[in-house]
């Protein structure tokens, strides 16, 4: 090997060398942008070609060593497994969910559009006529005890914290229900949205009509807000992988659901802590016999929570 090969190559192998210590940070490459990894998988052939020519040509044998020795070291930090530790799944939560839920906020925004148009026609429908609730999925009893005005729901949170277990667990229910659903696009939206926003209009409507409107949102308000959400996003991101297993475009099958079923798995998996904390407020906090004031006060800091959660960007990007 010349000494102007040398001279040629030593500002990249500086640089390997560089990136190699950092890249032996607890984040790993995860630190590196896309175009730093492109530049670090280029600089790291260079050197390997280099180390062969050098081992044919170059007397040096220091120089030989160092080249060795530096590519052993960058090859473990390229080829090393995964951490799965506490620090990426923080990293997932705090930075990668968020990031997902902005990239395809377009699947959510569409089920929240089924779910209006469909709450709005059952509430038009059954303020017109109470008959339609019987329509609805409230079924008679729950329809008579709305006209009686009795406030059937202080009795279903009565078990807290007992309950918060059954709560929680009934809500990522709820949210896997809605991202297999939706895998078939739109008609299996609309059959997983069509019962709760039925009887969301139609309660609604009733409520209205008999005076128990301030009742019954004074016991929703505080929950609502995360467990809609979550629902949304769950039921949106069985909708992107359904659209995509339908409509690949030029891409196979196999790979549109492969693509568009990574983010979407990601996308259920970030639901469940939303459900989880929807599920701690509906047991211990929505039950209580409080001031709506502080129940509305949860429900706004949760939009607000949720929001800056969303828009969060990592400090990287």
């Amino acid at each position: 090997m010349s000494k102007d090969l040398i001279r040629k190559r030593k500002e990249d192998w500086k640089r390997l060398e560089h990136m190699t210590t950092q890249a032996q940070s607890p984040r790993g490459l995860r630190r590196f942008a896309r175009q730093e990894l492109r530049e670090l998988g280029r600089i790291y052939r260079r050197t390997s070609s280099d180390l062969a020519i050098a081992r044919v040509e170059s007397p040096d044998r220091q120089l030989i060593e160092y080249l060795n020795n530096l590519l052993i070291r960058t090859h473990g930090i390229i080829y090393r497994p995964e951490s799965r530790g506490l620090s990426e799944v923080r990293q997932f939560l705090l930075f990668e969910f968020p990031a997902l839920v902005r990239q395809y906020h377009r699947y959510p925004l569409t089920v929240l559009a089924i779910f209006i148009a469909l709450a709005i026609v059952s509430f038009v429908a059954t303020l017109n006529n109470d008959d339609f609730a019987d329509f609805s999925y409230l079924g008679p009893e729950m329809v008579q005890q709305i006209k009686s005005r009795q406030p059937w729901w202080e009795g279903l949170n009565s078990q807290a914290p007992e309950g918060a277990a059954m709560i929680i667990f009934n809500n990522a229910g709820i949210g896997l229900k809605a991202f297999s659903m939706s895998i078939f696009p739109i008609l299996g939206t609309v059959l997983m949205i069509l019962p709760t926003a039925m009887m969301f209009g139609s309660i609604n409507a009733l409520i209205l009509k008999y005076g128990m409107t301030g009742q019954l949102w004074s016991f929703m308000i505080g929950h609502m807000v995360l467990e809609f959400a979550a629902i949304f996003i769950a039921s949106g991101a069985g909708l992107m992988a359904g659209i995509a297993i339908l409509i690949p475009g030029e891409r196979t099958r196999r790979d549109a659901l492969i693509e568009s079923g990574r983010p979407a798995i990601k996308l259920l998996a970030g639901c469940l802590p939303i459900f989880f904390l929807a599920g701690l407020i509906e047991a211990f906090i929505s039950p209580l016999l409080i001031h709506p004031a502080f129940k509305l006060a949860t429900s706004l800091i949760s939009i607000i929570a949720l929001a800056g959660y969303i828009l969060l960007r990592s400090p990287n990007r």
